[in-house]
């Protein structure tokens, strides 16, 4: 029984090291350009490895276009209620900006382009980006 209590010890102490090393790369903020990368390296491990162990398998896309779509689900901002300033500006906006010219991506990835705000379809006016001039 006393040669099993050395082994279990270590393997204890091993088993809290990693623990710790661990809740540090996770919730520790990076102070050092160095640490963000083993952050963001050992992040996306722990995600991966978590999503195998237990099924969680993520749809890879299959074409360029599906990438682009997905990123552009995540990045929409949520929308929220404007207030009276904000509503002058908005309206205001537009008609200051004759010549912006937008791009936009519909339903099936595929990108267009419309000279003014007025010319993209109300469902994707969200999604709409100003182009550089």
């Amino acid at each position: 029984m006393l040669r099993l209590i050395k082994p279990i010890f270590w393997t204890f102490l091993f088993l809290v090291m990693m623990l710790v090393i661990d809740q540090v790369l996770v919730q520790v903020p990076p102070i050092h350009p160095a640490h963000t990368a083993v952050r963001n390296f050992y992040q996306d491990f722990r995600s991966r490895l978590t999503d195998f162990t237990f099924g969680e398998k993520k749809a890879t896309p299959k074409s360029i276009e599906a990438v682009i779509a997905n990123q552009q689900k995540e990045t929409v901002p949520k929308k929220t209620e404007p207030t009276k300033g904000q509503q002058a500006e908005a309206t205001a906006a537009p008609k200051a900006e004759k010549g912006q010219r937008y791009i936009y991506s519909d339903g099936k990835g595929e990108l267009h382009f419309a000279d003014s705000l007025d010319d993209v379809p109300d469902g994707y006016r969200g999604l709409a980006q100003p182009m550089g001039k």
